[in-house]
Formats: structure tokens, C-alpha cells, sequence
């Protein structure tokens, strides 16, 4: 069955949202890392780390639904 136009619509968005939090996560990860280096290990801010750390999950847990989604929309056709 060919998709239609909300379909094809829908799709776009999704791979759009999912470039965009696979972007927010790519930059979150360096920033953490400069952060690593920058401190040496030394006087390294736990809970702004553990923030940081639970972001980067928050975007790859959208991530991966974004996808499910994605799949589900188009096993069904």
C-alpha cells in the first residue's frame, strides 16, 4: 500500500526531530568531555555531570521511540 501525503508528512518530522536530538546529544557528549579535560579530573561537578549524563539518555531514549514509531507506521502498511 503506498503511503500517503500525512504519512510521508509524519516521516519527515520524525527523521527531522531524530536528526536534531542526535545532534543535541552529539554536542552535550563534547561538552562533557571539554569539561573532563578541562578539569583534569579535579574539582569535576558531580550533579552538573550526572545532568548532563541523564540528557544525553533523555535524547537517545527519544531517539530510539522516534524510530519504534517510524517502524510501526510502516510495518502496518
Amino acid at each position: 500500500m503506498k503511503a500517503n501525503i500525512k504519512d510521508d508528512f509524519s516521516l519527515l518530522v520524525a527523521i527531522n526531530e531524530s536528526k536534531k536530538a542526535l545532534n543535541e546529544s552529539s554536542i552535550s557528549i563534547a561538552c562533557l568531555l571539554d569539561d573532563v579535560a578541562v578539569n583534569q579530573n579535579t574539582d569535576i561537578n558531580l550533579v552538573e555531570l550526572q545532568k548532563d549524563i541523564e540528557h544525553i539518555q533523555d535524547q537517545i531514549t527519544y531517539l530510539e521511540n522516534n524510530f519504534k514509531t517510524i517502524e510501526g507506521n510502516y510495518e502496518n502498511k
